[in-house]
């Protein structure tokens, strides 16, 4: 007894605890009692919308329960919805775990079940882009447009008796999604074992996904082995993919030749392609193939069927269901039809904005039937504040949205069928937050714009062609069923009459059926490597500065594909074009990620960077930033003007200074980084009134900072056991220096973010088009987006702008000048060509690269002796595979010594000789199979290649065209290099220079003066 009573006054003492803690943290208003372990869930009856709605009216719009260990906010308040789903709306993006996103959402991969993260904005973006955006549903209009069609003539031939509206919504709503995926229809054809396969996925979709699982909420019950309904989704998941795959496997197998697949007549009875939207996901499969995988194809299928047929053909049913209760809102929208449409056509999907009280009658059967009562469930990812109530981390979100289009606080008599409610409101399935049938913010659903267009046709043309009435004469019970949409607890059977002006309409019935591609017919061996491989340190003792000459003769010695050990790092060293095409092209994928070094971490943000992000969806959506937004042709036609004017200041400064020896690595390292910083902000920092001393002297120590420490040798990228004893003097160091980068570059995000532009502002006032800085565009893009591009995103991408396109292209710069001082022959070459084809009336363009030839073989032939990374940027493999014969471990470095292939004599004759002849017809590539690739080859390949030419080629024509020049002695260039990534020289380049005749003449012209 003595131990009972214990137990007794610690449960109430923890009871106490609870109650108090509740109120103590701010929670939101809950239901007492808790029961232990089920929490609220004795409470719960079905349909589960209402009997939340009961409890909601009983205790307020706002609730936390508790569903067994999971704790859930239930909303039924407008008002509290708009505070999730816009200022919280990042917080609630995500979804629970429960057993069917693990098992029919594909492990939580599935658009629907996914996190929200980069993975999920991808589907996101294929789904609403290339599958649903309103481009490719006018593509499918015609297919809605047939099926609708063929529903009429199935129904006149089926009206002398009455008709299943249920099952024919049902077969019609299936058709005509499975033809816009796949092309084929499996209902009503000779396809009877497929339409009976497809049939029973979707019938057993929503059952077993809209099944109360006790096991979500209850965990003991999984640890106790309940797994009846787990074998039942595992089992559906087996028939969805096997079914799916199948399809796939269809068009894989389709002859290319095939060119009359999905044509369709237009109105001139031409032929028009119309590609089905799982060729479409093929089609992107070509550019993508590891991200298109079969696997995602087949999610993004079944989740399209799953989500689009029984909402859809619910809705179909529940609103047939209403009209035939109320005959004269029936009557009302059929006068509207025959007014607005007439009697000599069909009902189009073009005619709904003539239509407003057909579109009234949707959306009010989505308010009082809506096809998602509780909206699809969210949970937070952070705690939060909801009508000033703290939600925690982890809370799922009920929002109930059958109660808010039932509240007679927002609307009149919300029992009642009244579609004039919405007048005014036509064309829009949303009312503020009152009205939401499909959702609201990030996880709303996409397939809204087809939902309504199938329901919205359907529903015009069943009541354009038939006059309809009840069996009997009881109503049509309007009792709900079980399930995740709302169905209809019986079926709806009704009788149709054809009505006169439908005998009218006949010949428009007659349009021809579509075909569809879908209808018609290694090895164990390692590489070899240096023996003895020394415990701990492997080969390093072997490595001398620099690296890429000493890896160069190792390969020389031993072959040109090597496995090497860098202390605890497996290395694979690359000498041969043969093995590198290999690595980039069939391996491209295995070796798309980096080795996670020290400045990966601390320099690269965490390996979030472009430069240091793993491959996968956050790296291809900076990747897809970079080059499309950044990077792409136009943004760089956009800062030709830059460019422009930067050289022409440089021919200015040059001008000025020529009675002495100029410093051109000074000059080109100024010019480089002035050109990148006004792209990037529209500031220069070197050279100009308006810059600052103190902030250029900053910039310039983060610059130098910066490629000094990544180029830094660091053993404790090798030799893990060095930061184990902590030598940290290194990460010291690039952990402040990251602190000045994002303090530096936060500085020019406020500023342009508070309209400090100067440049822009320039622009607006000389009446020229205003052109956005590279920051600029970033922050239009964060109004869009304000979560994924956020200020630390922004600042990864300019510094990464930075840190690649500065050192690089000046050292090019640098190493070309010095080769041509070297070749005076070559420099006189080059001179007269840009003088016979650019004349000397005006200053070479971009615009001339195409007209000369030679200088673009001068910028490749200095890029093979001396490319801008003599060893490329090193990639790691994810997975094993197979180079040259050779086993590649998963995990292994990959090392290309681009400097040993630039100068092996099997691939160049005389490939130590100046000849920038030996690139003629390839003039304007900046790539010569596998042999010559500065800028790298693939996935990871440099997306600022183009870039790069048009500074390098525009800064060696200007100075060429504009000066003669000469060293400062006898004695040749001193071609030594120095130490770093980016192979710099390692004394800087000194020349003399003196204007040509036609320079002064060039300057005034272009209207610029020192």
């Amino acid at each position: 007894m003595d131990y009972l009573l214990v137990i007794l006054v610690l449960l109430l003492l923890l009871a106490g605890f609870l109650f108090t803690g509740h109120f103590r943290r701010n929670l939101p208003p809950t239901i007492f009692p808790t029961l232990p372990l089920i929490g609220h869930l004795h409470l719960l009856t079905p349909p589960l919308y209402r009997s939340l709605a009961k409890l909601s009216a009983k205790h307020g719009p706002i609730l936390l329960l508790r569903f067994g260990s999971r704790r859930v906010l239930l909303i039924s308040s407008p008002t509290a919805a708009e505070e999730c789903f816009t200022k919280n709306d990042i917080v609630f993006a995500n979804r629970p775990r429960f057993l069917a996103g693990k098992i029919l959402g594909s492990n939580y991969s599935s658009f629907s079940w996914a996190p929200y993260s980069d993975h999920w904005r991808n589907l996101r973006r294929i789904s609403t882009v290339e599958i649903l955006s309103s481009n490719r549903l006018n593509e499918f209009h015609d297919i809605r447009a047939h099926e609708g069609r063929l529903l009429i003539l199935k129904l006149t031939s089926a009206c002398s008796s009455p008709v299943n509206l249920t099952s024919v919504f049902h077969e019609m709503t299936l058709n005509l999604m499975m033809r816009m995926i796949t092309g084929k229809r499996f209902c009503g054809g000779d396809m009877e074992e497929e339409s009976k396969v497809i049939q029973e996925i979707v019938k057993e979709t929503f059952e077993l996904s809209g099944a109360s699982n006790l096991g979500d909420h209850l965990p003991v019950l999984r640890w106790l082995g309940v797994k009846g309904l787990e074998k039942k989704m595992i089992e559906l998941q087996r028939k969805r993919d096997l079914f799916s795959q199948g399809l796939i496997d269809q068009l894989r197998n389709v002859e290319n030749d095939k060119q009359v697949r999905n044509n369709i007549n237009d109105n001139n009875g031409r032929k028009k392609k119309r590609n089905g939207m799982i060729e479409v996901l093929w089609q992107l499969r070509e550019d993508d193939p590891e991200y298109y995988t079969d696997e995602l194809i087949r999610r993004l299928m079944m989740n399209l069927v799953a989500a689009g047929t029984d909402t859809t053909s619910a809705t179909m049913e529940w609103a047939f269901s209403l009209l035939l209760n109320h005959k004269h809102v029936l009557k009302k929208v059929q006068d509207e039809i025959d007014i607005h449409v007439g009697t000599n056509r069909l009902v189009e999907e073009s005619d709904m904005a003539s239509l407003p009280y057909l579109l009234c009658i949707v959306n009010e059967t989505m308010r009082m039937y809506p096809p998602a009562p509780l909206l699809v469930p969210h949970e937070s990812s952070d705690d939060c504040i909801v009508g000033g109530y703290h939600i925690p981390h982890g809370t799922m979100l009920l929002v109930n949205q059958w109660a808010i289009h039932r509240d007679p606080d927002l609307w009149s008599d919300p029992e009642m069928f009244y579609p004039e409610r919405f007048q005014g409101l036509e064309g829009r399935s949303r009312y503020g937050f009152r009205f939401m049938p499909f959702g609201f913010g990030r996880r709303s659903c996409p397939g809204e714009g087809l939902a309504m267009r199938m329901v919205g046709l359907t529903l015009g043309l069943l009541i354009q062609c038939f006059d309809w009435e009840r069996v009997g004469e009881e109503m049509v019970d309007m009792s709900e069923g079980p399930g995740l949409t709302m169905p209809k607890a019986q079926p709806l059977v009704a009788k149709c009459r054809p009505r006169l002006a439908s005998e009218k309409l006949n010949d428009a019935f007659m349009i021809p059926e579509f075909s569809s591609p879908l209808t018609s017919a290694a090895t164990s061996r390692v590489p070899p490597t240096i023996s003895p491989t020394l415990p701990l340190i492997g080969h390093l003792h072997l490595l001398t500065p620099p690296l890429y000459r000493s890896l160069a003769k190792l390969s020389a010695k031993h072959g040109p594909i090597l496995l090497l050990r860098f202390g605890s790092r497996r290395v694979l060293l690359i000498s041969s074009p043969t093995a590198a095409e290999e690595c980039f092209t069939k391996n491209d994928i295995v070796f798309a990620n980096r080795p996670r070094f020290l400045a990966g971490k601390i320099l690269g943000s965490n390996f979030t960077t472009i430069g240091w992000a793993p491959y996968g969806d956050h790296w291809r959506n900076l990747r897809r930033i970079s080059t499309v937004e950044i990077l792409s042709s136009h943004r760089l036609n956009e800062f030709h003007d830059i460019r422009a004017d930067e050289g022409r200041l440089l021919i200015i400064k040059l001008t000025s200074a020529c009675s002495s020896p100029v410093n051109l690595t000074s000059v080109f390292h100024e010019m480089t980084l002035n050109l990148i910083m006004r792209m990037i902000s529209g500031k220069r920092f070197f050279g100009d009134e308006d810059t600052t001393e103190e902030g250029s002297k900053v910039f310039q120590e983060i610059v130098k900072e910066t490629f000094e420490l990544s180029g830094a040798s660091n053993l404790g990228d090798h030799l893990p056991v060095l930061r184990w004893l902590g030598v940290k003097g290194l990460e010291k160091k690039m952990i402040e220096l990251q602190k000045k980068r994002d303090s530096f570059v936060q500085g020019l995000i406020d500023q342009l973010r508070n309209g400090g532009n100067q440049e822009a502002r320039n622009n607006d006032n000389d009446g020229k088009k205003k052109r956005n800085s590279m920051i600029e565009v970033l922050l239009q893009l964060k109004e869009d987006d304000p979560e994924y591009y956020t200020d630390e995103l922004i600042r990864r991408l300019m510094m990464n702008l930075v840190a690649a396109g500065t050192d690089t292209t000046t050292a090019t710069m640098e190493w070309a000048f010095s080769l041509l001082l070297n070749h005076k022959h070559v420099l006189k070459k080059a001179q007269d060509e840009i003088d016979i084809h650019v004349g000397t009336n005006r200053l070479v363009e971009e615009s001339d690269m195409a007209s000369l030839p030679y200088l673009l073989c001068i910028v490749n032939e200095t890029m093979r002796m001396y490319p801008p990374g003599p060893l490329l940027v090193p990639h790691e493999s994810s997975d094993d595979c197979i180079v040259g014969g050779y086993h590649i471990p998963r995990g292994t470095m990959l090392l290309v010594n681009q400097w040993a292939i630039h100068r092996d004599p099997d691939l160049w004759s005389d490939p130590e000789t100046f000849y920038p002849e030996r690139f003629k017809g390839l003039e304007g590539k900046s790539r010569d199979g596998f042999r010559f690739m500065p800028f790298g080859f693939g996935r990871r390949s440099c997306p600022g290649e183009g870039l790069a030419m048009r500074m390098i080629g525009l800064t060696l024509g200007l100075l060429i065209q504009c000066f003669d020049w000469e060293r400062v002695g006898d004695e040749m260039v001193d071609m030594s290099e120095g130490p770093g990534l980016t192979m710099p020289k390692a004394q800087p380049l000194v020349a003399k220079c003196r204007p040509r005749l036609v320079t002064r003449d060039l300057i005034s012209v272009s209207g610029l003066s020192s």
